[in-house]
C-alpha cells in the first residue's frame, strides 16, 4: 500500500502536463455517450478523491500542512475511543523501542483542542503519541482544523486501512459514535464502508449495545474473536445488562488472578465457557446439600426460580423461610442498592 506522500507525487506527475483548455475542446467535440448511474457514481467518487488529494498536495506544497514537533504532553486522545487497550498489546513495547531507537517516522494528525487552550487532539496516531509520551519526547504531527465528523472519519479510516482493529473494537467504536449523535452514514465512513451499506454498521452497534460496556472493557480487544462468538456472548445479556446469576459468575471470574494474567482472547474464552456451563447446569437445577441426605434444588428460568425443599428431611424449614422472606428481601435490597418497585 502506498503512503499519502507517494500517492501525492504520482497524482502530481499524472496531471502536471495536462492542458485544461485543450482537454475541454476534446470533450465537447466527442459524441454523447450514455453511462449507467452506477458508473457515474463510481466516477464521481474517483474524481472527488482526486480533487481531495490534489488539494492536500497543494496545502502540503504551500507549507500550510508542514510537519511540526509538539510537546506530547499537550496532546490529548480523540473524544471517541477506538482501541480498547493500547499498552496491553503484546507488540506495543516493541513498537515503543522501535521509536526509541529509530525515531518517529510518520507524523500523527491532530487538531487544536476545542476544549483546552494550547492543547491538541489526536485524529489518528494514538499508538505513536502514547509511545512518545512514554519516552517523554516531542511528537511529530500535522495540525489541521477538523470538524468532529472529519476527525472520526480520519481516525476510523486509518485504522481500517491498517486492518488491525478487532471486531469488538470496531463495534465499540461504532456504538460510541452512535451514542454521541453521529449519523450512521458518518459511522460507516469512519469504518471505511465506502459501499454505503448501513446493515454492517447496525449489526456492529447491536452487538456492542447488547454486551455491557464495562465487560467489553475488561475483556479487551480479543483480536482472534470474530462476529459469531461475540453474537453468542451477546445473547447472554439484555439491553446491556447481565441477569443476576450471570453477573455473579462474571464478578467471581474477573476478580481472580488467573483472569488478570490471561490474554484478551483467553478472557473471552473463559467467560464464554463459564456462562455456557452455568446455562447447562441451569437446565438440571442447582443443588444445595444440607447433609444427612437433605438436598435443596433450585431451577431457574428467565422469569422465575423454583426452589424445592424436602419437607420430610428438614421439617419446618419451608415455613421458617417463608416467615423470614421479608427480612431477607430487605437485606438483599440493602446490599444491592435496589429499591422496591412501585
Amino acid at each position: 500500500m502506498t503512503n499519502a506522500k507517494e500517492r501525492s507525487s504520482r497524482m502530481k506527475s499524472l496531471f502536471a502536463n495536462v492542458d485544461s483548455a485543450e482537454l475541454a475542446k476534446q470533450i465537447s467535440a466527442g459524441p454523447a455517450v450514455k453511462v449507467g448511474s452506477g458508473a457515474v457514481k463510481s466516477m464521481d467518487r474517483a474524481f472527488v478523491a482526486v480533487e481531495e488529494e490534489n488539494e492536500r498536495l497543494r496545502l502540503q506544497l504551500s507549507g500550510s500542512e508542514a510537519i511540526v514537533e509538539i510537546d506530547s504532553a499537550l496532546v490529548v486522545p480523540s473524544f471517541v475511543r477506538d482501541r480498547l487497550d493500547i499498552e496491553g498489546d503484546p507488540n506495543f513495547q516493541g513498537f515503543v523501542e522501535g521509536i526509541r531507537e529509530s525515531g518517529q517516522r510518520l507524523p500523527i494528525l491532530v487538531r487544536p483542542s476545542p476544549d483546552k487552550q494550547g492543547y491538541f487532539q489526536v485524529a489518528y496516531g494514538h499508538r505513536r503519541l502514547r509511545a512518545c509520551q512514554i519516552l517523554e519526547r516531542p511528537v511529530k504531527a500535522i495540525v489541521r482544523d477538523l470538524t468532529d465528523d472529519e476527525l472520526v472519519v480520519a481516525q476510523g479510516i486509518e485504522n481500517t486501512e491498517r486492518a488491525n482493529l478487532s471486531f469488538i473494537e470496531q463495534a465499540f467504536f461504532a456504538a460510541t459514535l452512535k451514542a454521541r449523535g453521529f449519523r450512521r452514514e458518518t459511522i460507516a465512513a469512519a469504518l471505511g464502508r465506502a459501499d454505503g451499506k448501513l446493515t454492517y454498521v447496525s449489526m456492529l452497534i447491536g452487538i456492542a449495545e447488547q454486551v455491557p460496556a464495562e465487560l467489553i472493557g475488561i475483556i479487551g480487544p480479543a483480536p482472534s474473536i470474530g462476529r459469531p462468538k461475540w453474537e453468542k456472548l451477546a445473547a447472554q445479556f439484555k439491553d446491556g445488562k447481565a441477569p443476576a446469576a450471570a453477573q455473579t459468575i462474571i464478578d467471581k471470574l474477573t476478580s481472580t488472578a488467573v483472569w488478570a494474567a490471561a490474554t484478551s482472547d483467553q478472557r473471552f474464552a473463559a467467560l464464554m465457557s463459564a456462562l455456557e456451563h452455568k446455562a447447562a447446569r441451569g437446565n438440571q437445577g442447582e443443588e444445595v446439600d444440607l447433609g444427612g441426605g437433605a438436598v435443596i434444588t433450585a431451577k431457574s428460568s428467565r422469569s422465575s426460580t423454583l426452589i424445592t425443599i424436602p419437607e420430610s428431611k428438614v421439617p419446618g424449614l419451608s415455613a421458617w423461610l417463608v416467615e423470614r422472606l421479608p427480612a431477607l428481601v430487605e437485606e438483599y435490597r440493602k446490599q444491592t442498592g435496589e429499591t422496591p418497585m412501585g
